[in-house]
Formats: C-alpha cells, structure tokens, sequence
C-alpha cells in the first residue's frame, strides 16, 4: 500500500510538470479539459442497435452517437464475462495477469458481494489517473468488481478505493433471483436431505431424553443442552438451505440469499435500498448521472462518469410507460429504454452547452448471451449478428466482438468507421491520450510499458494514421483459445481450441445460467484453424494449412505465444479459493432502515 501511495504522489508531480501535453494540439484553446463519459451496456450483441444493422429494435440515440462520432467495428471485450472484461477496461490490463480468471469447475465472475474476490486494489485505473489530474469522478449502476477483501466490510476493491468519488448503483450484478418472492423457510420433507437432517434431529432429542431419565440432569442443564441441540438443528437446515457447500456449485446460494444479500442499492457507502426495485433501477441511476453532470458541468475542473447499465443483462426488467413498444419482447424493450437512457445523457449534456468539451464512449462488456431462457422458455438472450458464439466464449467472435463508438463533437470526424482491431483495454490509454496525461507506464514507476495490454488509439479516431500491427490473446477462462494478428491489411485469427456446441449451433445448451465449458473443449493447438478475417469475417472458410500463408502466420503466433507463455507468469485464480470466492456473512453489509 505505501509503494501504490508514493507512485500517486510521482504520478501527481509528473502530470503537474507535463500538463501541457495535447494530441497534435487537439486541446488548444479550451477552457479546461475534457469531460469524459463512459456508458457500458451490460451483455448487449453487436447485433441488437442500429447502427451495427439490426433494422428491428430502436435505437435512435445510441445510432446518432455513431452518426457524431467513430463507430468501431472490431471492438474486442478482453473476457466474455462481466468481471475479468470490465476489469480490464478500467486497467488497459488481461485481467488474468492479477487473477481475475476463472479455472476448471470455479466461478468465472464475482458473484457475491459479500467475498473477496474483485478488482486487487493493486491495479490502476482510470479514474484513479484522472482523480490525480483534478477530475471529479463517479461510478454509477453496476460495478460487478468486488467490494471486500477483508473483516467486517474492511473494503479493498470497492469503487471508492479505486479512484471513484461518488459512487450509486449494486457492487454486484443484477441476477434473476432478485425477481419475485422467495420465501426464507423451506423444509422439503420429500428431500433426503432434509429427512436426515429431521431425523438427527429426532434422535438427538431422544437421546437427550433418555439420558436425562437415566442421570437424572437438573432441569437447567436439560434446557440448556436442548437450547445447544436446537440452535445446532437450525444453523445445519440454514447451511443445507440457504448455501451449496454440499453441491458442485458450493458458491451458490438459494435465491433467498441472492436477493437480500445481492440485491443491494447503495450510494458510497451507505446502504439505500435493500432488497433492490429492478423495475426503477434504470431511471434511479438515470437521475443520479444527470444531476452528477449538472452540478459538476461549471466546475473549474472537468469529470469523468463511469454509467454502467443494468441492461440488457437477466432479469429484463423495464420502467414506467416503456413495456410492449418493442418488437422482441421484453429484451427489445431492455434496450430500448437503454437507448432513451443514453439519449437522457446526451441531451442532459448539450443542454448544458458542454457537448464540444465531452468526450462520449459507449460500449458493451461482451457479447449476447444466446443461451439464456425466461421463466417460460422463452428465448430473451442477445444478438451477435451472423459472428459465431456468445457470451462466455472467450475466443469466439460474437463472445467478445462488442458495438463501440467514441464521440467528441467537433474534434473526432463524424459518421466514420474504425475497421481495425480495437480493445476494451484501449479505453484508459486512449482517455489519458486526448486528455493530456502520460501514459500508464510512466504514472505508475513500478510499471513496464509491456505490461500495459492497451494502447492509445487517439490517432485512429482522429484519423490521423492507420493502425500499427498488434497482437491479441483471447482468453477463455484461464486458458488462452485463440490469437488475433493486425497486420497491414490483414487480420488473421489463430483458434487453438474450440467449444463443444450443440449440433447445428454456436452454443452450448439453454438455461438462464447456461454456457460453454472453457475447459471441455476441442484441443486442436497440434494444427490450429486459421482465418483471415479481413475477407472471411465470419470465419466460414479456414485457411488451408498446406498453404505458406497457414505456414508463416502459424508460426509466428506461435513463436509469439510462445514467448509470452515463458515472460507473462499469470498469478493463482481468485476464483479457485472457495475462502474468495463464497458468500462471507461477516463482510455482509446490512441496511437495518430499509424495508
């Protein structure tokens, strides 16, 4: 901790004597720097808006940020899971290198708010670099990156320890056991559990009987032991009840649990809402980012707010007057009051006449997730297009291709397209870039350029240059299923390993917690597949490896993951201590006023 202290005290210093740094004197003659919004959707496909070619959901407001601003068409997510990618895009960092990767048969996001699994607060972000640099920062919505690492709520990778100021929204996700009533006592006799646990009971309780008939106890001891025994039968029925330790899924909790536990709403550290309203989360968080831009847009010094929707993860849930306007369902309408929500932002901030001085960047975490089914079946995932796979699918293009458009009006060309290889983890360096900020690697002194995974791409959204040949390593989990080489005009995707899917399909069954195995799965490193997605975008045609292209791109990312495997030494899972990864009653945080 004192070493990340003294580097915010350099890094402070540096950005003081550096403070006249602009890209090609983009920031000449403003009245401060600019402010910065970043509205991440949550498990949205590339398919589902407008812009990226879907002609059936509405999505006026986020097409017309495309139509202002660069609109990114090979926009990478660095994990197709909520966790690891969004931990990335705050640290321009794999999350596997501080191990938020999932291994065989553990988690692969935080699920529970009450561990101490997240974001360590090691790692560095962007709004810790812009807080530095006099930004007022807000984090709002879902954070999904932790909030404990240690006794009774001694928080260690919360928002406000990773340089956010304000903070409103869940620490967690939403999840669909935040819907409906369940009820907290359960005791199914039709179980085996539960009879063995009745009957121990029953014996116990005999057992103290006779022994009392045969010794002959005082009467207070015969109360106490019965006390013990019946608080003993309780805590076991709790266990059994309300936790998994007895399943494969020991992280688990009854739905219960999940909502009053989870479902939580709060403003810094303040508890406001307990078990959370879904049905008003979306305008709740609305109102709390507008007003944060209203009272900060005349600020000597400029923000930056970090908007993170609840859509169009499960459950859909939907506003006021915004149900059945959609064509698909309840998942159109998800991302159609999400589109009026960026809409609300947008306008909040031109009609405080700050448009010019904002820089917009809206993205998705990952892909769709095309496994997921409602209560009754119905599909309600997300739409990738014609890209193969989806959520959880660390290699696959409609798992981690993501729609992602920057906007900064009057300085970035209008209505354009980036169609080189961009990433998530792009964001901090190219922020830091337009606003006039050293690098990651000269903030942090402890730190190599080379272990910095993003890079800024300034110049690609002014268009000032085309983009240098790149490298990137697409996780699944752990374990690394393909590499990605940006090279001239070409762009070549080596698979090392391949899902299992369902026959005639890109996916891996259905249920609301359905995915495909990162670790079952087709080895296939002894002769990878090879596609070269500058002509076979969709990946129907492989690259023949009796080919010298096949020869000499296969060898090169070979030899290129070759030296990252002997350089790059990834850190244990998070997921894979069940001391991390289980709820912890003690870090639970309790709103004793809530109802």
């Amino acid at each position: 901790m004192v070493t990340r202290k003294v580097a915010c005290v350099i890094m402070t210093l540096l950005v003081v004597l550096r403070s006249g740094r602009s890209i090609e004197g983009h920031l000449e003659g403003q009245r401060r720097h600019p402010n910065v919004i970043v509205m991440i959707a949550d498990d949205l496909g590339i398919g589902d808006i407008g812009c990226y070619g879907n002609h059936t959901i509405n999505t006026p407001n986020i097409d017309k940020l495309a139509d202002e601003g660069v609109k990114l068409t090979q926009h990478l997510a660095p994990a197709a899971m909520c966790t690891p990618s969004r931990a990335g895009l705050l640290t321009a960092r794999y999350p596997f290198r501080y191990g938020l990767a999932g291994e065989y048969g553990t988690l692969r996001v935080a699920l529970h708010i009450a561990s101490q699994l997240g974001l360590p607060f090691s790692e560095f972000t962007l709004a810790e670099a812009l807080t530095a640099y006099n930004y007022t920062t807000a984090a709002v919505g879902k954070w999904h990156l932790g909030s404990n690492c240690g006794y009774f709520g001694n928080s260690c990778n919360s928002p406000k320890l990773h340089g956010f100021q304000h903070f409103y929204g869940t620490l967690g996700s939403l999840l669909e056991e935040c819907r409906g009533d369940h009820p907290f006592f359960v005791f199914p006799f039709d179980k085996p559990l539960y009879q063995g646990l009745f009957a121990a009971w029953i014996i116990g309780v005999a057992l103290l009987i006779a022994v009392n008939v045969k010794l002959q106890w005082k009467l207070s001891l015969v109360i106490g032991c019965g006390i013990f025994y019946t608080i003993l039968f309780v805590l076991s029925w709790f266990a059994v009840t309300h936790y998994r330790f007895h399943t494969k899924q020991w992280w688990q909790m009854s739905y219960w649990m999940h909502k009053y536990m989870n479902g939580i709403i709060m403003h810094n550290e303040e508890i406001v809402q307990q078990p959370i309203v879904l049905d008003g989360f979306t305008q709740n968080i609305l109102n709390y980012s507008t007003k944060f831009i209203e009272d900060h847009a005349t600020d000597d010094n400029p923000f930056f707010l970090y908007h993170s929707f609840g859509h169009v993860h499960t459950p859909m849930f939907i506003g006021p007057g915004m149900s059945g306007r959609s064509k698909h369902g309840r998942y159109g309408d998800n991302i159609e009051e999400m589109d009026m929500a960026v809409g609300v932002i947008m306008d909040t901030v031109r009609n405080l006449g700050i448009d010019h001085n904002t820089i917009f960047y809206f993205v998705s975490d990952h892909g769709g997730h095309l496994e997921v089914l409602d209560e009754n079946g119905q599909r309600i995932g997300g739409y990738n297009g014609l890209f193969k796979g989806g959520k959880g699918q660390g290699a696959a293009e409609g798992g981690i291709r993501v729609p992602g458009i920057y906007r900064w009006k009057g300085r970035f060309p209008a209505g354009v397209s980036v169609d080189s290889p961009t990433s998530l983890m792009d964001m901090m360096p190219t922020v830091l870039d337009l606003v006039g900020i050293p690098p990651v690697h000269e903030l942090m002194p402890n730190m190599s350029q080379n272990e910095v995974d993003g890079i800024s791409i300034a110049k690609l959204l002014f268009r000032q240059s085309n983009a240098e040949p790149r490298v990137f390593l697409h996780h699944c989990a752990k374990s690394i299923h393909a590499l990605r080489w940006a090279k001239e005009n070409y762009v070549y995707k080596m698979f090392l390993k391949r899902h299992k899917y369902h026959e005639n399909s890109t996916q891996c069954g259905w249920g609301i917690y359905a995915f495909c195995n990162c670790f079952d799965v087709w080895d296939i490193s002894d002769e990878p597949l090879l596609f070269d997605l500058s002509r076979d975008v969709y990946e129907d045609h492989p690259i023949s490896p009796n080919t010298s292209e096949y020869q000499e791109v296969v060898g090169y990312l070979r030899s290129y993951l070759s030296d990252w495997e002997d350089s790059v030494h990834y850190p244990p899972s998070q997921f894979n201590s069940v001391w991390n990864s289980m709820h912890s009653f003690w870090l639970q945080p309790v709103c004793v006023n809530c109802s």
